[in-house]
């Protein structure tokens, strides 16, 4: 993919390892879950952006709470948490897996 989106995060009280580990969920979702939908987006419009901003925190419960903000050239995706996961590596695959269903429902629009 020619072009890139612009990726941007926080992470609140969480160790080292597990912030490597969210990024690198994220970097394989966004090479092989959402390439597709994003060159769909690049070829629709040559100055299209995208800008993914996320950030997750490690609660007092060591459970880990979310929020992700998906820009595609102007039309936004928020996926927040309404309850806190266990298990941080979830957190990513659920919001791709939603960010996915959002896109297809602009396709069918």
């Amino acid at each position: 993919m020619a072009k890139k989106p612009v990726i941007s995060y926080q992470f609140v009280d969480m160790p080292a390892d597990k912030q490597e580990t969210v990024k690198d969920i994220v970097q394989k979702n966004l090479e092989w879950k959402m390439d597709s939908y994003f060159k769909k987006i690049y070829a629709n419009k040559d100055t299209a952006e995208i800008r993914i901003e996320y950030k997750i925190i490690e609660n007092k419960q060591k459970k880990y709470e979310w929020s992700f903000n998906f820009n595609f050239d102007g039309k936004t995706f928020l996926y927040n948490n309404k309850i806190a996961f266990k298990f941080v590596e979830d957190i990513v695959n659920h919001a791709f897996k939603h960010c996915k269903e959002f896109l297809s429902k602009q396709d069918d629009s």
